[in-house]
C-alpha cells in the first residue's frame, strides 16, 4: 500500500490535520505505519480521494517522490498545484523545495508572490523580490530575466 505523510494530505486536500485524523480514527482513511522521519503516513488511496486537483499516474509517482524529499518533484507538485489554482497546496510544495535550495521553486515563489489578486497568495513585493533574487542568484534564467526587468523599471 501506497502512504503519504498527513502534513502532505493536509496540504493536498485542504483538510485540517485534526479532521483528518478523524477520518484515520473512523476508518474512513487508512494509516500506515511511521516513515524513516516518523512522520504518521495515511493510505494515498484514500487522500486521493479528497484532492480537487486531478492527479495522473505519472503525477502520483512525482508526489511519492515529493513526500520522500525529493526537491525538484516538490518543486514540480507546488508547479502543477499553482498552474491548477490549489495555491495553499502550491505553497506547501513550492516552500519545502525552497527551504533545499531549489532555483525553480524559488523562482515559482516569487512569480506567485508577485501576482496580482484573485488568489489566496497575496501580492507581496518584498516576498517576491526575495524569492527572485535568489532563484537568480542561484542562476534561475527566469528569475535572472525578471529581476533585470525589476531593475529597469519594469513589472
Amino acid at each position: 500500500m501506497d502512504t503519504i505523510s498527513l502534513d502532505a494530505s493536509v496540504a493536498i486536500t485542504g483538510i485540517s490535520r485534526s479532521t483528518l485524523w478523524r477520518r484515520v480514527t473512523d476508518g474512513t482513511i487508512g494509516r500506515g505505519g511511521k516513515d524513516g522521519r516518523s512522520r504518521a503516513m495515511l493510505a494515498l488511496g484514500d487522500v486521493l480521494g479528497l484532492v480537487s486537483v486531478p492527479l495522473g499516474a505519472d503525477d502520483i509517482a512525482v508526489l511519492l517522490r515529493a513526500d520522500a524529499g525529493d526537491a525538484d518533484a516538490q518543486a514540480d507538485m507546488g508547479a502543477l498545484f499553482y498552474v491548477a489554482g490549489a495555491h495553499k497546496a502550491a505553497l506547501y510544495w513550492l516552500g519545502e523545495a525552497a527551504a533545499q535550495g531549489n532555483a525553480e521553486a524559488m523562482q515559482w515563489l516569487g512569480t506567485a508572490y508577485a501576482a496580482r489578486g484573485g488568489n489566496i497568495i497575496h501580492k507581496d513585493a518584498n516576498l517576491a523580490i526575495m524569492w527572485l533574487a535568489k532563484a537568480a542568484a542561484l542562476g534561475h534564467p527566469i528569475a535572472q530575466y525578471q529581476m533585470e526587468r525589476l531593475r529597469d523599471g519594469r513589472e
